[in-house]
Parts: structure tokens; C-alpha cells; sequence
């Protein structure tokens, strides 16, 4: 009986002594928990009756050693290795590698490509900015070369070298770069002024030595005897062709031939006029003229006897001679509207 009672009066005793460990054990995580950051109960602030002053501790991310946590099970206070200055948990920023900025380079002279697509392979350099001046070279096309000046048109660019010596080239046959830093070029020598070829004298062109043509030359008979020297036509109405004739020597003065014998042979437009034959010929009796008396010659067909019905045409006649030979060569004469009086004068010279 003593000793159930015995029994009876200490398990109250070792309940309170359990519940009082468990509640030591529970703050003791309380305040593990608020030192590692846990954040279980970062919104209420936990009192303890602590048997000295507690310090003020900065969470870290750093996991407790197992022997602090033991210290803090066995009621021990905070180490120096769970507590870190504040300045100790600042992380310094990270550095930022930003590259220098870099200068980029400024152009201070002028270039010049020869163009690559000129039908020609070599552009002439010359000693001037024009074609009057020499040519000193060739230039390839795609060459570089640095433009030193300009003339004042912007039409030819200068630049070194070219056989040794400073040229010149057409702007039209390059591309420039950098054109902008092109200036003036200095002691741009003149245009020559071109000079004339020398004239090659050209002799003279020999003047042919004249030539007599006789055009008489086989014609036949006594060849050309007569030649006319007028014919005067004049209107006699167009009813009928009348011709007065006169066969004269102009070496003697106008002397009319009377006694001949000499007759014409007529065509008009090729056709022969009949009546004109050896049946009519010069005769002794003269008859006045406009241009004297020299004519003795008469001989008339009327215009419906004539080739065509009329007078007008043309017409070919040529003196014979008694014999019945050519005594000239052929001459024309045209009749028009009612012209058909005619005078003529066939001169013997």
C-alpha cells in the first residue's frame, strides 16, 4: 500500500518536469529558429526569461555548427561564431565590365578609284587638267591612288605619281571617297594653246592643155563646113513652117554663097519634114532680115504637112551641099505656140 502511494506521489512530479523541459526545448528552437532566419515567428516577438542579456543577432544564411546548436539545447548563450556584424553581411555589388569607348578614326585624305566597269583596260594620265595637254602614262582600271588637289571646274583631279611625275585624270573616269577634303590645287599650269599643223603644200592641179574636138569627125562629105551661128524665131500665125535661111562667109564679110547649091534636111521630133531637099536650094535672090540682107534661102510647109498636124516641137537640121554630102554637123532649135517663122545663118568660116 506504501508503495503505490509512493508511486502515485512522484508521476506528478515527473509530469511537471517533462512539460517544463519541453517548453525549455521549445523556446530554446524558438530563438534557434529566430537566429537562422527561419522567419517561422519573424511577426512576433518571443520573451523568455533568459538568465543574462540576450545580443542582438543578424540572420545569416549560414547553417548553425552542431555544436552551437547543442549549446543552445543545453541552455547556453549565443557564440561568437552565430553572431556577425552587420557591415560583415553586406555583399559588396558585382563590378560591371563595361568596354572603353573606342575613337573612330577620321579621314584626312581623298581617294580615287579608277572605275572597273570603262570599256577601256588603261586611262590616260596627263600633265594638265586637259586633253591639250601631254599624256605622261597609263593608269589600270580598279587603281587607288590619293587625290592632292583639283582644278577649279572639278573636272580633272591630281594626285602622284605616274612615270615618276605628278599627273592629272578626268573626273568622269573615277570614283572619289572623302570628296569633301579635295582642295584647290596649287600652280595648275595653262592650257597650251594648240598648234596649228603645218600646211603641206599641195602643188597645183595642172590645167589640162586643150583639146580640139571635131565634131565633125565622121560625119561624112566635106565635114563641118557651116555652123549656126542665130536662130530667130519668130510668130507667124502656126499655120505654116517657114524657114529663111542665109549660107554666108564670115571671113569675107557677110558674103552670102549664091551659088552653091547648098539645101537643109529637116526632123522634127525625129520624124523627117518632106520638102526639104535637094530639090530646094540657096538661090541668087537675098532677102531682108532682122539681121541684113543675108538671107536667099526660102522654104515653107504648111503645119497639117508637119509631124503632128502643127508647128510646135523640136527640131534637127543639118546642111548639105550640092553634092548631096554633109556639109555640118546636127543642130537643134524648139518652135513653140505659133512660132513658125524662123531665121538661121549657117556660116562658112
Amino acid at each position: 500500500m506504501s508503495m503505490r502511494m509512493k508511486l502515485n506521489f512522484a508521476q506528478p512530479v515527473r509530469h511537471i518536469s517533462l512539460r517544463r523541459s519541453v517548453l525549455r526545448v521549445l523556446a530554446l528552437c524558438a530563438g534557434a529558429l529566430f537566429v537562422a532566419g527561419c522567419g517561422l515567428f519573424s511577426g512576433a516577438e518571443a520573451t523568455s526569461t533568459p538568465t543574462r542579456a540576450m545580443a542582438a543577432v543578424v540572420p545569416t544564411f549560414t547553417s548553425t555548427p552542431e555544436g552551437a546548436m547543442a549549446a543552445q539545447e543545453s541552455g547556453g548563450g549565443a557564440t561568437s561564431q552565430q553572431v556577425a556584424p552587420a557591415a560583415a553581411q553586406q555583399q559588396a555589388p558585382a563590378a560591371t565590365d563595361t568596354p572603353a569607348p573606342t575613337d573612330t578614326p577620321v579621314p584626312t585624305v581623298a581617294r580615287f578609284t579608277v572605275k572597273p566597269d570603262l570599256t577601256a583596260a588603261n586611262v590616260n594620265v596627263r600633265t594638265g587638267p586637259s586633253t591639250a595637254f601631254a599624256i605622261i602614262g597609263t593608269v589600270t582600271r580598279g587603281a587607288q591612288f590619293d587625290i592632292s588637289g583639283r582644278n577649279q571646274e572639278y573636272s580633272w583631279f591630281q594626285f602622284c605619281c605616274v612615270a615618276g611625275q605628278t599627273g592629272w585624270i578626268f573626273s568622269n573616269l573615277v570614283n572619289v571617297e572623302n570628296a569633301h577634303l579635295i582642295t584647290l590645287a596649287q600652280n595648275i599650269p595653262a592650257t597650251p594653246t594648240p598648234v596649228p599643223p603645218t600646211a603641206t603644200p599641195v602643188p597645183p592641179t595642172p590645167v589640162p592643155a586643150p583639146v580640139h574636138v571635131d565634131h565633125c569627125a565622121g560625119i561624112g562629105g566635106d565635114g563641118c563646113k557651116f555652123r549656126l551661128r542665130n536662130t530667130d524665131p519668130a510668130d507667124n500665125g502656126g499655120g505654116e513652117l517657114k524657114l529663111l535661111i542665109g549660107f554666108v562667109h564670115g571671113g569675107r564679110g557677110d558674103e552670102v554663097q549664091k551659088f552653091g547649091g547648098y539645101y537643109v534636111e529637116l526632123q522634127k521630133n525625129g520624124a523627117q519634114v518632106h520638102g526639104f531637099d535637094h530639090h530646094t536650094r540657096a538661090g541668087t535672090n537675098v532677102i531682108e532680115g532682122p539681121r541684113g540682107k543675108v538671107y536667099h534661102y526660102d522654104k515653107s510647109v504648111s503645119a497639117s504637112s508637119l509631124p503632128g498636124g502643127n508647128v510646135a516641137g523640136t527640131y534637127t537640121i543639118w546642111v548639105k551641099d550640092g553634092n548631096g554630102e554633109r556639109d555640118s554637123q546636127n543642130y537643134n532649135f524648139t518652135l513653140h505656140g505659133n512660132q513658125g517663122l524662123v531665121w538661121l545663118v549657117f556660116d562658112q568660116n
